[in-house]
């Protein structure tokens, strides 16, 4: 797969292959072996990140896809906060027994939104797109969103708080925002 195709209209499949603070450090090898790990971020891409970048402008992805090969990179440098099984950044990849890393497939990636606060977008994207999990962990952090197959709507806070994540309805996070 060329990295440098289109895999929406705003994005290629190098903006999800090539990012992330450890990405940027290393520079290692990190496509996706499996085509439907490509299917999976030009699926993430046209549901909800083209909508979000024609609603409220630009953003920009903090983290994506994570192959075998970078996971060992975040690992070496605490925190390593990823789960290959509990996360989508593993995308649709397959691990060295033929299983999927994550059993939810698809693919997942945290964004920021340059002109909105993280919540408001978390609002838009919890009301108006198709995502299998959404984690809002502040206005100013960036959010995670997922697509899978079974898209099943799960919106996570880690309030400021409590530094932990707590599961609420899409109600309860988001009931007194403005609608965008």
């Amino acid at each position: 797969m060329n990295i440098d195709a289109q895999c929406g209209r705003y994005f290629k499949y190098r903006c999800f292959i090539e990012c992330g603070p450890t990405w940027k450090r290393t520079k290692i090898d990190n496509r996706p072996a499996r085509e439907e790990t490509y299917a999976a971020m030009r699926e993430l891409s046209a549901k909800i990140l083209d909508p979000v970048v024609e609603r409220f402008g630009p953003i920009e992805l903090t983290f994506a896809f994570v192959s075998p090969a970078l996971d060992r990179e975040i690992r070496k440098s605490p925190p390593a906060n990823t789960s290959r099984a509990g996360d989508q950044h593993a995308g649709c990849e397959l691990n060295s027994t033929g299983r999927p890393y994550c059993k939810r497939l698809g693919i997942s990636c945290d964004f920021k939104a340059e002109r909105v606060g993280s919540r408001i977008v978390a609002a838009w994207i919890a009301a108006k797109t198709e995502f299998d999990r959404l984690y809002w962990y502040g206005d100013s952090r960036p959010i995670h969103v997922s697509i899978g197959p079974d898209n099943s709507r799960i919106v996570w806070s880690a309030p400021y708080s409590g530094g932990h994540r707590a599961l609420f309805s899409q109600s309860d996070v988001f009931e007194n925002l403005p609608h965008a």
